[in-house]
């Protein structure tokens, strides 16, 4: 199952997400839940760092299937940044809905 947490500051603002594991919906190569989560974080990724010019701290392990994306929320950026964030989580939480064994949506705060 994958796993993406959108994680929150103190003050409730988005400052980053993890995502982990496998879908195990098909095998590698032809598992369309997997290249869907894919498609959505590494657009976030793309639009945080080239759109809205967010400096990102990057984590990933490809054999298990860990990313973590975070940075320090900076007030001219923080809309844009949660406005990114928000469709990814919409795109997920709809993949969620029809994948619910391979898909997991949640929050937390760090």
């Amino acid at each position: 199952m994958i796993s993406f947490s959108i994680k929150r500051d103190r003050n409730n603002r988005i400052n980053g997400f993890t995502c982990s594991g496998h879908a195990g919906y098909a095998e590698k190569g032809t598992d369309i839940v997997c290249a869907a989560v894919s498609a959505l974080t590494q657009s976030a990724i793309l639009a945080l760092e080239r759109l809205v010019g967010v400096k990102l701290t990057l984590k990933a392990d490809s054999k298990t299937g860990f990313l973590d994306c975070s940075w320090e929320n900076l007030s001219q950026k923080i809309e844009q940044s949660e406005l990114i964030i928000g469709m990814v989580a919409l795109g997920l939480a709809e993949i969620q809905k029809q994948y619910p064994d391979h898909v997991n949506v949640d929050e937390v705060e760090v």
